[in-house]
């Protein structure tokens, strides 16, 4: 069910928003980047369409993992010196309130959970590998520093981007626990800060079939 109903400021498409926590929409229909801004929509950027590689993921999709229903509600793609990953934004259905993340390179997957607080003093310059970050009562080992730029997006995101922008990232393992944890530092200052919900491999996701088609039987 639609929270907000507005058109593309580019095409004049009707857009439907269903995650409440939208910040930023992309038109399925011209591909145009724009922010939420009071009660309508502002274009943003150039118009990007992600290529397509085959991931098993799209936008709207729906499924379960572990008996848990989800949705697909965005994706965003950050491109680096060594390729480029994509980060799908999922809905459970047990805990619609929280933001999930489902990062996949090249067919690696991390279910991460968005946390309320953040490690202390954040600051990517003086972040270094090998070093430690604390989180409340945890350690986080800092095992990767990196910069990427924004591809672009498809759907709804809870951030505000623009295709291009840079992004920095610090990527670390919880001490004790082995959870993997990301540290992402935004355009304008946006910082959020995620760990690993649960291992998961493609088979963990369950999608529902196909009817098959008659007339290709």
């Amino acid at each position: 069910m639609a929270f907000k109903n507005f058109n593309c400021p580019a095409c004049g498409a009707p857009l439907e928003l269903e995650y409440r926590f939208s910040q930023m929409v992309v038109c399925p229909y011209c591909d145009q980047t724009s922010h939420l801004a009071g009660e309508g929509l502002e274009a943003q950027g150039e118009k990007v369409k992600l290529s397509d590689y085959g991931s098993s993921f799209s936008v709207g999709a729906t499924g379960t993992v572990f008996d848990i229903g989800f949705k697909v509600f965005g994706r965003i793609r950050f491109e680096y010196p060594d390729g480029f990953w994509d980060e799908w934004l999922l809905r459970l259905e047990n805990e619609p309130e929280k933001e999930y993340w489902l990062q996949e390179d090249e067919g690696d997957y991390i279910l991460f959970e968005k946390s309320e607080t953040l490690p202390e003093n954040p600051d990517f310059a003086s972040a270094k590998v090998g070093s430690a970050m604390r989180f409340g009562e945890f350690q986080i080992f800092i095992s990767e520093k990196n910069t990427a730029k924004i591809v672009g997006g498809e759907g709804e995101l809870p951030h505000r981007v623009i295709p291009g922008e840079q992004a920095d990232f610090v990527d670390g393992i919880i001490y004790g626990k082995g959870v993997p944890t990301s540290l992402e530092f935004l355009p304008n200052n946006q910082l959020a800060f995620y760990y690993g919900k649960k291992a998961v491999t493609l088979s963990d996701f369950k999608f529902p079939e196909k009817p098959e088609n008659p007339y290709t039987a």
